[in-house]
């Protein structure tokens, strides 16, 4: 078992996360990506883990564009400057990143958690929603050749965790249910134009959780 006491250190995680095939919602939203979010690293500052670095901020813009193309019309704001105002608009935060490896769990396994929050805004700025998701991600030791190839695959399993959760849960929660049904009720139609190239609004994610509730 030649992973079991191997050590790694900088990791880029590839972002593999399919569409999923889902009916859209009568939707137009907003995805609005901060640039901590666009450009994430964990950085580990506990000597002897053997990971010093994991970067997955492509990877999980990759995600949440991948979830919400297939979810609802999504507002490209980085390619026009003028478009129809969204119905909501969504910030994905990160809220917590964990990792284990097999030289400290004594398991064959790398094992990923992940914990997002997602603020859920109508077109006139007014909460509609504040959701968190976790997801959880492993991969075995004997299916890999390498611990930057074990920690890739089991951060993509804990992203496509995510994903689903998001793609099966988002038309479920109950805010997006009154969403609908209140904008299905009053007829109101979106139309006026925004500009998409300004800076997002910097919000920082508040503790949810009491302390030591993730993972579970």
């Amino acid at each position: 078992m030649p992973l079991l006491g191997a050590c790694t250190s900088n990791i880029k995680v590839t972002g593999d996360v399919p569409r999923p095939l889902i009916e859209p919602l009568p939707l137009n939203v907003e995805l609005i990506y901060t640039d901590e979010f666009k450009r994430y690293t964990y950085e580990e500052d506990t000597r002897g883990r053997g990971l010093r670095s994991i970067a997955f901020g492509e990877a999980q813009v990759h995600l949440f564009d991948s979830i919400f193309n297939s979810g609802v019309v999504l507002n490209e704001g980085d390619t026009v400057s003028n478009i129809v105002v969204p119905d909501l608009r969504i910030t994905p935060f990160l809220l917590d990143f964990q990792y284990t490896a097999p030289r400290e769990t004594k398991l064959n396994l790398y094992e990923i958690w992940l914990q997002y929050r997602l603020k859920i805004e109508d077109a006139n700025s007014n909460e509609v929603a504040d959701w968190v998701v976790k997801g959880y991600g492993k991969t075995p030791t004997a299916l890999l050749t390498t611990p930057a190839s074990a920690f890739d695959s089991a951060t993509n399993v804990a992203l496509r965790d995510v994903g689903a959760q998001i793609a099966i849960g988002f038309r479920n929660q109950p805010q997006i249910i009154d969403f609908l049904e209140q904008r299905n009720r009053t007829g109101v139609v979106q139309q006026q134009t925004i500009n998409l190239n300004a800076d997002p609004v910097d919000i920082q994610p508040e503790e949810l959780l009491p302390e030591g509730s993730f993972p579970e």
